[in-house]
């Protein structure tokens, strides 16, 4: 018990199990209620579930006290009764009571004996009792009791060794207590006594000091008479002040901004906490602590003391001479001079400076002791092990701020007249002080130099660090030092996470670049920032992200390292790959092998947060990986970012997948590469992009014989052509690819295009024909691997079936469709089923459930980035309410669906819109817009060659317009349906 709690057996390591058990060997052999083990426990109320954790510990002890022995057994020494427990404890087996034996012989005893029986009873203790136990009330009472006993037997022993003239074994027993208890006015009392008998006269003084400084700290008084007296006996005199020296260093007379700072400052320096102010290399910390202690300088009139850290000497020897002391006074060891200058801070008002700090450790011995003091420290460093310290952070200057410092060095007449090349300016300096001040010097240097031309110079990153020198103002020199001081581990951290081309890369890029294990490069990177070497702010995905700053970046002059880069891109490529997969799934997809589950699980429960996060830095990736030469890497990194952002907005890096099978002469995989990215543009509403990749892709399938893949583009092409209003070419190319597809027995193939078959049918008017088409894809789907097409067929014929009046037939399949696409996790297929569901109970008259399926369908939709298809939804949606008499709402998603038709170029959908928005005023009352809609919609049908849904516009347009003149255009396309006028 006297020191950390240890016993001959094991002790459990848990803290309440141990705090159980201190508290029983306060009170050994009697009964602890259980009510008493939890108020120590828990002295701010207990929880719930208080009871059980006790007894939990207590069986821990158990377990750990009396191996292998039954609870009930006699020979057990943890036992339960009356509500409580008991530890039994035999005579001799704790050290308290051996302390105890040893202190009461000693009061009998005489001479010699008294005075080694004192000592073996201090000899007991191994530190503060209990020293590594959390203690409750009970528990530092006990320890409280403990030391004052022990406080008693040291003072005996005291006694004896100074009146036997012992004053070496007195100054080594006091000088650790006294440095434990610092305002111990009888220990002190003793202890410079000791050092006086010894001839250390200075070193008695400083111990006089301590104390009373001690004293003033934690109680507010001041020393008792005793320790008066001790002190006018070795010094002669009474304590007394110094003078008021100021070596503050001339503000900088065009100082600007830092307004926050410097009232923070302000406020702190009320404390003699030490204020930190931590920024990167450059930030003007200096220059912010000169201006703040001028400001402040009147509260310290015992004077003003600053040191820079840097520098060589001896700082405490340097202030001790400032405050006074004659270079006799100083002592020679460390130990004095920390003594002299606590003792000769102690009752000043001293404002300290302390410049470029390096570590906790160097600024702590240079704090001054006096409660009026004050320390302010500049550091790159946050110094977060400075006890007590408050931290201020300098960090880049505001626009406005840098502005205004640019203008007071380089002349406001100058800049004003070129506001653009300012910010230009501004833009090359990170914000940073000591580069804006450069700027600025550098301008005023060159009159001549225009401002425009300076940015530019400034914008080329090869000359930036350059250009930001006049005269011995450089960034450059300062900015080399800063890093040559760094650890090597910081250095060739820096070094690994080299990314050209990116502002800022995420926390998992960064970890996979530098080749550590993920706690192990957490703490590097919290080094960095902490070093303002990198900075870190979190993502919308929840990612943090690191940001070099541009000129530390440039100062580093080391070249990428292609390993971290190469790890870093293929941890993005896993990722991209797996917010795909997630982008498309109803459940997240299964953690990958190749990425750390936490970040897998992060990117799969949002994967849309993370596509927007990583955009820019995957194109990036793209044609990094492809300029390194890493084939493979760079296809699967343009194959996901193609996935994740479409080909449409991917650009360049979307195709570049494309490229490299191209060069490599792989015409099968070229094709494949063109079918994807067609199917990509097609998504994206892009039918001309889409068109043109689907010609290629099927020119090259040709040329290699493959039938499948011949088909599949043939169908693809379809497709887009029936969108187009290419309704002969759409059936030629069906024809075709029925033919090849049946060729080669791909059945799968068969089914896809005879439902592309069936939906063009029924646009032309030839519901027998679609009908058939349908039957027969259904029948060939069944007979497929998987049930997706099987899924897809039937949301199609569905639709078919809807609008020609069979919606019983048309249920019972979107029913099927939708259990199929739920199970096989296919959201993009799901949200096209869930809309045709809208639609059928919209027309059945359910028009809950139909917003129901609808909503649903959008979130799906959008959850995925799939616009062109949400505003089919949208459409359908418009519709949908339209028909239950919500026309503000219907209008509002008819217009979101036309915008986005409008936008991507799709006629087809832009006349269904057209459509319902005609019939919707039309409902309204309103029927000259109701005309103007539907008369437009009939002519895109007609211009794209569908007679049946120009039919339908044709229909409505009679309701509204009695004129008479689409009589005759109804009559026609009654007549293309009728006789077949399209291709057949």
């Amino acid at each position: 018990m006297l020191g950390p709690l240890a016993a001959s057996v094991p002790l459990p390591s848990a803290a309440q199990p141990r705090r159980v058990l201190a508290v029983l060997l306060t009170r050994p052999n009697e009964f602890v209620h259980r009510d008493t083990l939890v108020d120590e426990l828990w002295p701010q109320g207990p929880p719930s579930s208080a009871a059980a954790v006790v007894q939990m510990a207590v069986s821990k002890l158990r377990k750990a006290l009396s191996p292998g022995i039954p609870v009930d057994d006699e020979r057990q020494r943890l036992r339960s009764g009356r509500s409580g427990y008991r530890l039994t404890v035999a005579d001799g087996e704790l050290d308290v009571a051996g302390f105890s034996e040893l202190t009461a012989a000693a009061a009998s005893a005489t001479g010699d004996e008294r005075k080694a029986l004192l000592e073996r009873a201090l000899g007991l203790w191994r530190g503060r009792a209990f020293a590594d136990v959390p203690v409750g009330p009970l528990v530092e009472a006990h320890r409280l009791w403990l030391e004052d006993r022990r406080c008693s037997v040291l003072g005996r022993l005291v006694e004896l060794d100074l009146a036997a003239g012992d004053h070496k074994s007195v100054a080594d027993r006091l000088g650790p207590e006294l440095a434990a208890r610092p305002g111990d006015e009888r220990l002190a009392g003793w202890l410079a006594e000791a050092l006086h008998g010894l001839g250390r006269r200075d070193a008695a003084l400083a111990v006089l000091d301590r104390c009373r400084q001690a004293l003033w700290e934690h109680t507010g008084v001041s020393p008792g008479d005793d320790l008066l007296a001790v002190h006018r006996r070795i010094s002669g005199t009474g304590w007394s002040a110094g003078g008021a020296p100021c070596r503050l260093p001339a503000a900088t007379p065009d100082f600007t901004g830092r307004a926050a700072e410097l009232a923070e400052v302000a406020r702190a320096v009320r404390s003699p906490a030490p204020i930190v102010l931590h920024g990167a290399v450059g930030a003007g910390k200096s220059a912010l602590a000169v201006q703040a202690a001028w400001r402040v300088r009147k509260r310290f009139p015992d004077g003003q003391l600053v040191a820079d850290l840097r520098e060589p000497g001896d700082v405490l020897a340097g202030f001790l001479r400032t405050l006074g002391l004659a270079e006799a006074e100083l002592p020679a060891d460390r130990a004095g001079l920390l003594s002299l200058w606590q003792s000769h801070s102690a009752d000043r008002r001293l404002l300290v400076i302390l410049e470029n700090a390096r570590s906790e450790a160097e600024v702590r011995p240079l704090l001054p002791s006096g409660p009026g003091c004050a320390t302010i420290v500049t550091t790159r460093r946050r110094l977060a092990g400075l006890v007590g310290a408050r931290p201020v952070e300098v960090g880049p200057m505001s626009y406005e701020d840098a502005r205004t410092l640019l203008g007071e060095i380089a002349g406001e007449a100058r800049l004003s007249g070129e506001p653009d090349a300012v910010r230009r300016v501004l833009a090359c300096c990170d914000g940073l002080p000591l580069a804006v001040r450069a700027a600025g010097t550098k301008l005023l240097q060159r009159p001549r130099l225009s401002v425009a031309e300076f940015a530019t110079r400034l914008e080329n990153e090869r000359l930036r660090l350059d250009e930001l020198a006049a005269g011995d103002l450089a960034v450059r020199p300062v900015l080399a030092e800063a890093l040559a001081e760094l650890p090597s581990r910081q250095r060739n951290s820096l070094r690994l996470l080299g990314f050209p081309g990116a502002t800022e890369i995420a926390d998992w890029f960064a970890t996979a670049m530098l080749g550590r294990p993920s706690r192990e490069a957490a703490e590097l990177l919290d080094e960095l920032v902490d070093d303002h070497l990198l900075h870190a702010e979190p993502d919308q995905a929840g990612f943090l992200r690191y940001r070099l700053p541009g000129l530390t970046r440039l100062a580093l002059r080391e070249p990428p390292d292609p390993g971290a880069l190469e790890r870093g891109l293929t941890v993005m490529a896993a990722l991209a790959e797996h917010a795909s997969a997630a982008l498309g799934a109803e459940y997240p997809p299964s953690r990958r092998d190749d990425v750390p589950a936490a970040v897998s699980d992060r990117v799969a429960a949002d994967p849309n947060g993370w596509r927007v996060a990583e955009t820019a830095n995957l194109a990036l990736a793209v044609r990094t990986a492809k300029n390194h030469g890493w084939t493979g890497l760079a296809m699967r990194l343009a194959d996901a970012y193609s996935d994740l952002v479409g080909p449409r907005k991917g650009g360049s890096s979307a195709w570049l997948g494309f490229g490299i099978v191209r060069d490599r002469l792989d015409v099968p995989a070229e094709a494949e590469k063109l079918l994807k990215l067609g199917h990509a543009h097609a998504d994206a509403g892009d039918l001309a992009r889409a068109r043109t990749c689907f010609l290629l892709a099927e020119t090259r399938f040709r040329s290699v014989g493959d039938h499948p893949g011949t088909g599949s583009a043939l169908v693809a092409l379809a497709d887009v052509d029936a969108d187009s209003g290419r309704a002969g070419a759409a059936v030629h190319a069906l024809r075709e690819a029925l033919d090849l597809l049946r060729d080669c027995g791909d059945l799968a193939g068969q089914a896809m295009a005879s439902a592309q078959f069936g939906s063009l049918w029924d646009d032309l008017g030839d519901f027998r024909r679609a009908k058939e088409c349908f039957d027969a894809s259904l029948l060939l789907s069944l007979h497929c691997e998987d049930g997706q097409q099987h899924d897809r067929s039937a949301k199609r014929y569905a639709d078919v079936l809807r609008r020609n009046g069979r919606v019983d037939e048309a249920g019972a399949l979107l029913t099927s469709a939708l259990i199929g696409t739920r199970s096989s996790r296919e959201r993009h297929w799901e949200a096209h089923v869930l809309r045709s569901l809208g639609d059928l109970h919209a027309k059945t008259g359910d028009a809950g459930e139909s917003e129901r399926c609808l909503s649903r369908s959008l979130e799906l939709f959008e959850d995925v980035g799939h616009r062109h298809a949400a505003a089919y939804t949208h459409r359908s949606f418009g519709e949908s309410l339209r028909l239950a008499g919500e026309h503000g709402r219907a209008a509002e998603h008819l217009s979101l669906a036309m915008s986005t038709f409008r936008e991507l170029g799709d006629r087809r959908g832009g006349g269904y819109a057209l459509l319902s928005f005609g019939r919707l005023r039309a409902d309204e009352g309103i029927a000259t817009e109701a005309a103007e809609g539907l008369r437009t919609a009939a002519g895109l049908f007609r211009e794209l060659g569908f007679p049946v849904w120009e039919l339908r516009a044709l229909q409505g347009l009679s309701a509204v317009d009695e004129s008479g003149r689409q009589r005759d255009r109804a009559r026609e396309a009654l007549t293309k349906i009728r006789f077949g006028v399209t291709p057949a």
